[in-house]
């Protein structure tokens, strides 16, 4: 067998109807509709392998900035010709066309650099529309693992039917499944009663069972978190499905705090169902990390230190309140700590994505955390732990916007976006955020 060698450069195609990712040490190769297959060859194998792609392959289709801009001129202007107009509202072209004759360009000018952003997007929309459109409306709310999902899509037709009444179900169902063709073609899960499909995940026949799967909200679900979602929906506890069933949805920010034990104890019913029915814990949970960090600084406040009202947190505003209270305590503490270790040091992995010079700069000590924290006024120091575990990662933002950066690892294996707060864990410019995740953008494979 011929030795793998490395492609010229990393990349993204889309080419005689497969997606082909060429990373450094690796090529992949995959291919939708009508028949699904993935493989992919690296310099520690001897051919080709299958496999299954985790990462995200199909994300909902956004339209780039310069197609909307020139779709809305487009509209314009067959306003205008309808209306018996003839020049254009910029003024930049009469009746006469004359702005169509090409100029011939002054200088020659060197050819364009790619741009690895804009390569991936144009492959992966290639292979999201090499789909057909229906199939790829129910596989784009799943953050990740889509594949076994898209290949009982075409084994059984009639799971289509089934993924758009319960998603969270048909997702399940074929996480369970692994992709095996035979078994899927020959089980025709399509086919069958809801209730006879809950009895395969080890679910009780009900209607119950059936009403909550269709409550979750399928950018919820991923590959890593599915066996604990089911630990949680087969809960014999009777508070857990009381609130279960008096929420009106299950959403990002729900499940992260139902599968989270810790949170799931302190948080009333008023808090989950002020977070089901927030629309911007409909794509990142962020409640739940301030419950978490709250309580991750309780823990570790000396006793004698921690605030009051450390109870069962009942709605958002007593947990801004006791969050605020927390990290005044805790920075203190930390502020006492550092001066007792002064000449002490701990040391941090490396940064699991480069920092970017005089703009993005890894918090490589725990002193360097504490000094964020103190002057950003927020609680980043408590991520230590984190840190030394390579849970987490934490940066400095110094442009276009001053703000502190938390990466944790996501579903998919890529780093994302945690926490992105600006002074006073105030919300962020959205220019900010563009840049952010321009910068993290470069550094993953997912789509």
């Amino acid at each position: 067998m011929p030795a793998f060698t490395p492609p010229p450069r990393p990349g993204f195609r889309f080419s005689e109807g497969k997606l082909r990712i060429f990373r450094a040490d690796e090529v992949m190769l995959i291919a939708g509709w009508p028949e699904p297959s993935a493989v992919r060859k690296s310099g520690d194998t001897a051919g080709w392998e299958a496999f299954q792609p985790e990462f995200r392959l199909i994300a909902p289709y956004r339209r780039s900035a310069k197609k909307k801009v020139a779709s809305g001129k487009a509209e314009s202007a067959a306003k205008d010709r309808a209306h018996g107009k003839t020049a254009v509202a910029d003024g930049s072209q009469l009746a006469f066309d004359f702005g169509d004759e090409p100029r011939a360009p002054s200088h020659a000018s060197p050819p364009p650099k790619p741009d690895p952003r804009r390569e991936r997007k144009r492959a992966f929309d290639a292979f999201r529309f090499s789909l057909p459109k229906e199939v790829a409306r129910v596989l784009e709310p799943f953050r990740s693992h889509q594949w076994p999902l898209l290949v009982m899509l075409r084994d059984d037709p009639g799971s289509l039917d089934l993924a758009r009444s319960n998603p969270c179900l048909a997702f399940l169902l074929a996480q369970k499944l692994k992709a095996d063709r035979g078994l899927i073609a020959s089980l025709r899960c399509g086919s069958l009663p809801q209730r006879d499909l809950l009895g395969l995940l080890d679910f009780p026949e009900s209607k119950w069972a059936a009403n909550v799967f269709r409550k979750v909200q399928p950018a919820c679900l991923d590959g890593e978190n599915w066996k604990d979602l089911l630990r949680l929906l087969r809960t014999e506890d009777e508070d857990v499905r009381r609130r279960l069933s008096h929420l009106p949805a299950i959403n990002p920010g729900v499940a992260a705090i139902l599968l989270n034990r810790e949170a799931f104890a302190a948080a009333g019913a008023g808090l989950l169902e002020a977070v089901a029915n927030d629309p911007r814990e409909n794509h990142r949970a962020g409640v739940v990390h301030r419950v978490t960090a709250t309580l991750s600084m309780l823990a570790e406040l000396p006793e004698r230190r921690r605030p009051g009202g450390a109870g069962r947190i009942a709605s958002l505003e007593p947990l801004n309140a006791l969050h605020d209270a927390v990290s005044a305590a805790y920075r203190e503490w930390i502020r006492e700590r550092r001066e007792a270790r002064r000449h002490g040091h701990e040391n941090f992995r490396l940064p699991p994505v480069p920092g970017l010079r005089a703009a993005i700069e890894p918090l490589q000590s725990p002193e360097a955390l504490i000094d964020e924290g103190e002057e950003q006024h927020n609680c980043v120091a408590s991520y230590a732990a984190k840190v030394v575990r390579g849970a987490a990662f934490l940066y400095r933002v110094l442009k276009p916007q001053r703000a502190t950066l938390s990466l944790v690892r996501g579903a998919g294996g890529d780093w994302e976006i945690g926490e992105l707060k600006a002074k006073y864990n105030d919300p962020v410019a959205p220019r900010t955020r563009r840049f952010v995740e321009s910068w993290l953008d470069e550094h993953r494979v997912s789509a």
